[in-house]
C-alpha cells in the first residue's frame, strides 16, 4: 500500500530538511579569554576585537591586570585588533580631579529599560594608559590572527613595542 503525502506535508518536510541542513542561521560563537601584554607587562586598559573575513566581530574590555574575556567570539579564522583609549587633554590627572568634583560624582546615567540600573558617567579611571603602536588598532595591519574553535579557549596576546 502506498501512502500519499499532501502538498502541505511536503512543504513542512522540506522546511524541516532545510533547517537541519543549514542550521538555525545564527553564527556560531565561542568564549576566548587571555592576557594582553606589551613586552613583558600586562596592558592595563583597552579593548580586544576579533574580526572574521565576513566582518563578524566579538570584543572585550581589557581589565587592569591585562585580562580579557570575549564571550561572543565568532568561530573560525579571525584577525585581532587591540586598542587603548587616547589620553584626554590634561591627562589622567585632569580626569581624577574631575571625578573628585562632588557635582560629577552625583551625575549618573540611567538605563532607559531598567531605571534601577545606574552608573557614574565618569566610570572607572585607569591608573595608567599605556600607548601601543598604531598598527595594532587595525585588524588589517596588526599582524595578529587566531583560529577560534567551539567552547572555551585561551589566547594570550603578546604585543611588541
Amino acid at each position: 500500500m502506498i501512502a500519499f503525502i499532501s502538498n502541505r506535508q511536503w512543504r513542512a518536510l522540506l522546511l524541516c530538511a532545510f533547517v537541519v541542513v543549514t542550521g538555525c542561521g545564527a553564527p556560531q560563537r565561542a568564549t576566548v579569554k587571555g592576557k594582553v601584554t606589551l613586552g613583558d607587562k600586562p596592558l592595563p586598559v583597552g579593548n580586544v576585537m576579533f574580526t572574521t573575513k565576513e566582518n563578524l566581530t566579538g570584543s572585550a574590555v581589557i581589565d587592569k591586570d591585562g585580562n580579557y574575556v570575549i564571550s561572543d567570539a565568532p568561530l573560525g579564522d579571525v584577525k585581532v585588533s587591540v586598542s587603548v583609549p587616547q589620553l584626554p587633554p590634561g591627562g589622567l590627572e585632569m580626569m581624577r580631579r574631575m571625578k573628585n568634583n562632588p557635582g560629577v560624582k552625583e551625575t549618573q546615567s540611567v538605563d532607559p529599560n531598567d531605571p534601577s540600573k545606574r552608573i557614574g558617567i565618569m566610570g572607572d579611571i585607569p591608573e595608567n594608559i599605556v600607548p601601543i603602536p598604531d598598527k595594532y588598532k587595525d585588524p588589517a595591519t596588526s599582524g595578529l590572527t587566531y583560529t577560534v574553535k567551539g567552547g572555551e579557549q585561551t589566547y594570550d596576546i603578546k604585543l611588541t613595542p
